[in-house]
């Protein structure tokens, strides 16, 4: 499933062991471009602001999480999964 699609059905996002509900995430699939911010949220009081580009550079692990250098481990979480 593209990373994309899986960050617009998201209400949570999983960053390392925090959850976390992002202040603006998701951009068209068609339309985005790589430099295009497409998740922005407060994280330990710092800004996570990542670009489409940071995304498709993620690598999948077998869990359905996402390793991103720099950053950690990254999972697109619905209302749903949290139950």
């Amino acid at each position: 499933m593209n990373i994309l699609r899986l960050l617009n059905e998201s209400d949570y996002i999983q960053v390392n062991n925090q959850f976390i509900k992002p202040d603006q995430h998701g951009a068209s699939e068609e339309f985005a471009d790589e430099d295009d911010v497409v998740l922005e949220a407060h994280l330990d009081g710092h800004d996570l602001v990542l670009t489409l580009g940071d995304l498709e550079d993620a690598t999948p692990l077998a869990d359905g999480g996402f390793w991103l250098e720099g950053v950690g481990y990254l999972r697109f979480l619905s209302r749903q999964s949290l139950h």
